[in-house]
């Protein structure tokens, strides 16, 4: 067998996420294989990998001759498909809001043009990666992809089962500066469509409130922000005492680890985090808006939540400063929820994509 090539594209650019644990899968096997990464130089790559520089001429170029294609996302100018290349697109969640052709109204700044791209991209995946049933049927309406999917789970979660996480997890905690035993909340909010500065940019104006959380929580807690990509405008304000943004983190897998509960509202990490076992509370006091005019949700929100849904920062704090009692009343829930959204999620998941990759190139 030749030697072939894997080309991985990341968040435009980034060493990270499901096309990070493929790589480091594929290292360890005994296929020819040579792995180039995409990057914008300014992030840093293991030895072991070749790179190319996004958008330029040997980036176009490797799109036409590589072997095969992995990424998490829309490969924004991927313009024209190579005839020997397998394009394997994991992306990068489950989705509760509506994406893509669900989508009622495209309105926020681009999303046209977004659509567009989405469009000329997945006519040339070959295969797609999901984690469960319930999520295959909505990137069949979301994408409108008709061809292969691979029910393997999310790479990118193996580390969350992994048989090392608890020492990752308090490697992780030592470097944030959690002190041992300290409870740490993170709140990862999804980004609105129509939440924006007076200067266009994207901005988080439903936030925790941290003076009354702080009051709330057992002393030494800590709050990590992790705001989404989306969002480039910070929130003023904040307590440094007890909130750490984390929102440049490079992988928010090991904030799940360093993190004991969870607080979102509309986002996919509520099914990634679901894989720890550890709680889930729900914060979205504008869902009625959200649901109704923003975006719209595949599910009906209360059915679907792992955990209570607070539309009040009072009820928030309430649920916070009793773990033990939404584990307890929630525990029949969050199973279901697990089985239903996350049943592949066995730490495994990287591996056996590298199985399917595998039959394809030596076929």
């Amino acid at each position: 067998m030749r030697r072939r090539t894997v080309m991985f594209e990341s968040w435009r650019g980034l060493y990270s996420d499901s096309p990070r644990v493929l790589s480091e899968r594929l290292a360890t096997t005994d296929l020819p294989l040579r792995r180039l990464w995409v990057t914008t130089g300014e992030n840093e790559f293991p030895s072991d990998v070749a790179t190319v520089q996004r958008h330029s001429a040997a980036y176009f170029r490797s799109l036409l001759t590589t072997d095969v294609l992995v990424a998490n996302d829309i490969v924004s100018q991927h313009l024209v498909k190579g005839p020997r290349v397998h394009y394997v697109q994991l992306w990068h969640g489950t989705p509760l809001k509506l994406i893509g052709h669900d989508e009622r109204a495209h309105s926020y700044t681009g999303a046209q043009a977004h659509l567009k791209r989405m469009v000329r991209d997945v006519a040339k995946w070959d295969y797609l990666v999901s984690p469960s049933p319930a999520c295959s049927e909505i990137f069949r309406s979301a994408f409108g992809f008709e061809g292969e999917i691979w029910e393997t789970g999310y790479p990118r979660n193996d580390v969350l089962r992994a048989p090392d996480a608890a020492a990752r997890r308090a490697e992780v905690r030592e470097k944030l500066g959690l002190e041992p035993g300290a409870l740490a909340v993170l709140h990862a909010p999804t980004w609105r469509d129509d939440d924006k500065s007076e200067e266009g940019r994207f901005q988080q104006s439903v936030l925790i409130d941290p003076d009354l959380l702080a009051e709330a929580l057992p002393e030494g807690s800590r709050l990590l922000l992790r705001l989404h990509r989306n969002v480039t405008e910070r929130p003023a304000g904040t307590r440094d005492d007890f909130v750490l943004d984390v929102s440049g983190h490079p992988d928010i897998a090991e904030l799940y680890l360093a993190a004991d509960v969870l607080v979102s509202d509309y986002s996919s990490a509520v099914y990634d985090f679901a894989v720890t076992g550890k709680p889930i509370l729900l914060f979205a006091p504008d869902l009625d808006r959200y649901r109704d005019s923003v975006r719209g949700l595949y599910f009906d929100y209360e059915d679907w939540a792992p955990g209570p849904v607070s539309t009040s920062q009072v009820d928030l704090a309430t649920a916070l400063a009793d773990l033990d009692a939404v584990e307890q009343a929630w525990g029949e829930r969050y199973g279901a929820f697990v089985q239903k959204f996350c049943p592949h999620e066995d730490g495994l998941a990287g591996q056996r994509v590298v199985e399917r990759l595998r039959s394809v190139l030596t076929r």
